[in-house]
């Protein structure tokens, strides 16, 4: 590494100011996935940057939105990366399956994996620069690791910031809660909330003490929500969402199933996690055949909405892991 610092402080400030904006040159648009449903992409090219050094595809978490990932979009692009991210079914404003849109309702993860082939047959490949460098959040993560283990050839690496590998259980045993869960979907109540959870709210800040310690970087969705389409919203978690989501980490967790996943990955484990269940993060990490985990010491769920001090530990990790100066080199391993 450089003496110089990759990013900078002064473009990690500017992101911030800067993160209820998109770039100039972002283009909002749709593509229709393979069973014909329609997802909500965008790409952010840098064009102001002579010679891209590759593009970061950003994949959200449960109820999240492009929009939401603006700030380091910003970062990414003046450190002279391209950069694109699609709404994940359910959420967003891509399709919704359940006709209640607050609902967070969905069949199978499975379509999720496909999605994410689409995006890279119809949005990504030949029109955006390589090496491709997936980059998700909680439940977004958990679909690029399915979606690495089932189409290697797509992307060349991960950063994984606080990955659904599985969710936290709170104390109550995982086989009860997923008995709960198939009970609640096979009785006809798989549209139901699970216990604590229900409409989207403006606010929320029960939950704010579980995710961040930022107040202001937390009211970026309500932000984008109320002032961009009030659609991007979603509320709480479905029976079935829940029964669909654990039987997708049983895949992800099979025996064997990591240690066919080849590709370069970066995981960033949040310390003080509540939401997904960080020892089966720091197991999966052990299978990778190229996996690296780096803790983010005092950081809640949402890393990327932290504080200063904790991003600027999240962007330490990731330029150890990629040569953010002169442009990610893969072809050693």
């Amino acid at each position: 590494m450089s003496v110089d610092k990759y990013p900078s402080p002064e473009l990690l400030a500017q992101a911030k100011q800067q993160r209820r904006e998109p770039p100039e040159d972002a283009i909002f648009n749709y593509f229709n996935s393979s069973d014909g449903e329609s997802m909500r992409f965008a790409r952010f090219p840098a064009s102001k940057v002579v010679e891209t050094k590759g593009t970061i595809i950003f994949m959200p978490g449960r109820t999240e939105f492009i929009e939401k990932f603006i700030e380091d979009i910003h970062v990414w692009n003046g450190l002279g990366f391209a950069c694109a991210a699609m709404d994940l079914r359910g959420q967003g404003m891509s399709s919704r399956v359940h006709p209640n849109r607050d609902k967070h309702y969905v069949r199978s993860f499975d379509p999720h994996i496909e999605d994410v082939h689409q995006l890279f047959e119809k949005a990504i490949a030949g029109k955006m620069p390589k090496p491709y460098i997936l980059m998700g959040h909680s439940a977004g993560s958990h679909v690029i690791l399915r979606f690495l283990h089932d189409h290697p050839r797509d992307a060349d690496a991960a950063i994984l910031v606080a990955p659904m590998v599985r969710i936290a259980a709170g104390g109550v045993p995982r086989v009860i809660t997923h008995m709960l869960s198939f009970i609640m979907t096979f009785v006809g109540l798989g549209s139901a909330y699970v216990p604590g959870h229900t409409a989207f709210k403006d606010g929320r800040w029960v939950w704010r003490k579980k995710l961040t310690h930022d107040d202001e970087r937390f009211k970026d969705e309500d932000h984008f929500i109320n002032t961009k389409d009030r659609r991007l919203a979603v509320g709480g978690v479905t029976y079935k969402w829940l029964l669909e989501a654990m039987r997708s980490c049983d895949i992800l967790n099979a025996p064997g199933y990591a240690e066919k996943i080849n590709a370069p990955i970066l995981i960033l484990q949040a310390s003080e996690d509540q939401i997904v269940d960080n020892d089966a993060q720091s197991d999966i990490a052990t299978h990778l055949p190229h996996g690296r985990l780096v803790r983010v010491d005092g950081a809640m769920h949402e890393i990327l909405k932290e504080s200063d001090k904790h991003r600027a530990g999240v962007w330490e990790a990731i330029a150890e892991f990629i040569d953010l100066k002169n442009g990610p080199d893969f072809s050693v391993l």
